[in-house]
């Protein structure tokens, strides 16, 4: 199939918006790369030290449990964040030059998403430590999930990021909303310890089902179907409410920026 010289010209920018932003992130750094997995490794060190020697909370293998948990939202809540001011921090760019907005937007979530998956060998490693090895549902859940929690990435990205060109404050309050949701999600304590009453508010957060199917996946290899159901349908509403709310918003641009 032959591929049109306007989708390769697309594709072409979409690569090269995707390195920056795997690359220019951390290029001052000394680490450079390596603070992809520093960074949400040390989080989980805090967390297991707090929670295991000064606060007892007990989980077994709890540095897989948590890692398992903290990875793939580490991915959301990283791309939500940048997405948020991206049309807002390359208004150069879209002033000088005439191309689809929203792959701004999709190369945050994609550089997001090659940064998850440079951490998926730590998961591995830490699967056979604990004695818990991959089966073939990993092959088959890790694309199924990854699907999911893009479209919902992007999705959330789409309207955020338009509507901060609008309302400058959101960048600010998208902040305070991830940090909320990151306690509204099943990360340091399991989706079982959640009184029934209370689950119902967890649907509020996009991806407390998801990332309960990504535990459930890496340390139980089993594909819970039940959750990424619910992940699948939220993807759906979300992607389809991201696309329609930023091509109505997104005509006036160039006059707003």
């Amino acid at each position: 199939m032959q591929i049109s010289k306007t989708t390769r010209q697309q594709l072409d920018l979409l690569w090269l918006l995707v390195t920056k932003e795997v690359t220019f992130r951390y290029k001052r750094t000394f680490l450079g790369f390596l603070w992809t997995l520093l960074n949400p490794l040390l989080t989980a060190l805090v967390f297991f030290v707090a929670f295991t020697i000064f606060m007892r909370f007990e989980i077994e293998d709890f540095a897989f449990f948590l890692l398992a948990a903290l990875f793939p939202w580490s991915w959301f809540a990283g791309s939500v964040t940048v997405a948020t001011g991206t049309l807002t921090g390359n208004v150069s760019l879209i002033r000088k030059v005439v191309f689809p907005k929203h792959l701004l937007i999709l190369s945050v979530v994609i550089a997001q998403m090659v940064n998850f998956a440079f951490t998926l060998p730590v998961l591995l490693g830490l699967a056979f430590f604990y004695d818990l090895p991959p089966s073939l549902n990993w092959l088959i859940g890790i694309p199924i999930l990854a699907t999911v929690q893009f479209a919902i990435i992007y999705g959330l990205g789409l309207m955020v990021s338009v509507a901060n060109v609008y309302f400058r404050d959101l960048e600010y309050m998208v902040t305070v909303v991830i940090s909320l949701l990151f306690w509204m999600t099943p990360i340091i304590y399991p989706l079982s310890a959640v009184p029934e009453g209370a689950r119902p508010f967890l649907t509020l957060n996009p991806v407390s089902y998801p990332i309960q199917a990504w535990r459930d996946l890496f340390m139980h290899n089993t594909l819970n179907w039940p959750y990424i159901g619910i992940g699948l349908v939220t993807a759906v509403v979300v992607l389809l409410l991201g696309h329609w709310l930023f091509r109505r918003m997104s005509g006036r641009l160039d006059e707003v920026l």
